[in-house]
């Protein structure tokens, strides 16, 4: 049996042991989830790394276990494995005009905390939606789209979107620079990343313009920032870093920043 067969086999027994149920109000609901095809552009391996850590826990909305708990609109807590989880949900959402009372449910992945696990239920508590976010602004993976049956509709590959350098990438530097610890699972100070596509890259300084870029920000005493990075997500040079307000390249020979991540 080749490798592609082994991890179809142990993704669906993981999962069908783990099945997926729904925590109401005194109620609990099981949903079944229909087979799904290998998402297109995207490799088999890639693929199924990806629906692991989407699916390494129940799609479960605890309501009565949120309404005692919540707080201005939410509820944090660590789960049983070490994640910390954000919930917020009904009347809050429906306060600032969302289309309807959904509830969401942050994961912010212990083994990996630059990475959060992101899930929206419907009213009964049935899973609508489920994706993976890199420092929060950055969908990545594969997001997942559900009907109010729990059947699901609709499968994006979110790395679509990100040229040559991606997530990966990011951390890889981040580790390089200092700004991440992956054995301690530290990060320094604040830390964002944004990924933004060339239409919409507004920036003044010329070498940024028309460039898909990375905009890595670090600050450890708001509101100064440490560290500035603008980084071409095509070829993984570094445009501009600016440390404590100040440019730190010199006679603008840009290092490059070396793609260690191979697809």
């Amino acid at each position: 049996m080749n490798y592609t067969y082994l991890l179809f086999f142990f993704y669906f027994f993981c999962y069908s042991c783990q099945g997926q149920e729904c925590q109401g109000r005194g109620t609990e609901r099981k949903v079944k989830i229909t087979s799904i095809k290998k998402i297109q552009n995207m490799s088999t391996v890639q693929y199924y790394e990806y629906l692991k850590i989407l699916n390494f826990k129940p799609d479960t909305f605890n309501k009565i276990q949120f309404d005692k708990g919540v707080e201005l609109g939410k509820y944090i807590y660590t789960d049983n494995l070490g994640n910390k989880v954000i919930e917020a949900g009904g009347d809050y959402f429906r306060s600032i005009e969302k289309d309807e009372s959904v509830y969401i449910q942050t994961t912010i992945l212990k083994e990996n905390p630059l990475v959060s696990l992101y899930k929206e239920f419907y009213p009964n508590c049935t899973i609508k939606r489920k994706s993976l976010y890199f420092l929060d602004n950055n969908s990545i993976g594969i997001t997942q789209e559900f009907d109010r049956n729990g059947k699901m509709i609709r499968e994006i590959n979110e790395d679509k979107k990100y040229n040559n350098i991606r997530y990966r990438d990011i951390i890889s530097f981040l580790i390089k620079e200092n700004l991440y610890n992956d054995s301690t699972k530290e990060i320094k100070g604040e830390l964002s990343a944004t990924f933004i596509k060339k239409e919409k890259n507004n920036q003044e300084i010329k070498q940024l313009q028309n460039k898909d870029v990375w905009i890595i920000k670090n600050f450890i005493s708001p509101p100064i920032f440490e560290n500035i990075y603008y980084i071409d997500a095509q070829t993984g040079a570094i445009l501009s870093h600016l440390y404590k307000g100040k440019e730190m390249m010199q006679n603008k020979k840009f290092p490059r920043f070396i793609k260690l991540i191979q697809e």
